[in-house]
């Protein structure tokens, strides 16, 4: 082979790949749509009045005759060559099983309620825009729980199919029941 002829195969092969790269079309380099984003979820919960208001997420347990309230932060990244994928709206499901014996709503943020067709069964659905990691902004819910006789919630944090399943987060919290003494005495 002519020195020509191995400096144009050269050139054709590094052309072959940066285009696999640039556009994702070349068979053999695919990355797969769903790996273009990355999904960083927080949940945090918080009950009681004001003068004690925090969130954190290991408490687990809360008191069955008092509201608490989730706070579930949702950042979308993505991770695409040159930013492909940025400015995507990404739908996140908020699922939440336990609820005949609770009502669930939303105390901040725009949510739209899905009908489940369950009594048990509550869902809301929301978009969110991925970015880039370094212009990625925290996007936050925060849902209200009113229990009447539920012994716990299960929450799960369901993305669209443009996201891998493992960014799906699923988290329960229990409702303890309180001892309340009959006429006020302790």
């Amino acid at each position: 082979m002519t020195k020509a002829k191995k400096t144009v195969c050269l050139l054709f092969a590094i052309v072959m790949i940066l285009q696999g790269l640039l556009t994702g079309c070349n068979d053999t380099n695919k990355t797969n749509e769903k790996d273009y984003f990355k999904m960083e979820t927080s949940i945090a919960y918080s009950s009681g009045d004001t003068k004690n208001w925090t969130y954190g997420n290991q408490r687990k347990e809360f008191p069955d005759d008092d509201s608490c309230y989730v706070r579930i932060g949702v950042k979308a990244i993505t991770s695409g060559f040159l930013g492909r994928g940025s400015d995507t709206e990404v739908e996140v499901t908020y699922r939440f099983t336990g609820t005949k014996d609770c009502a669930v709503e939303v105390s901040d943020g725009k949510a739209t309620k899905v009908d489940t067709g369950d009594i048990n069964v509550t869902a809301f659905t929301h978009a969110v825009t991925t970015a880039k990691e370094s212009n990625a902004n925290e996007d936050v819910m925060i849902f209200r729980y009113s229990p009447s006789g539920a012994d716990s919630v299960i929450l799960e944090v369901i993305y669209d199919d443009q996201v891998a399943e493992k960014y799906d987060v699923y988290n329960t919290v229990y409702f303890t029941k309180t001892n309340s003494a009959p006429n006020g005495a302790h």
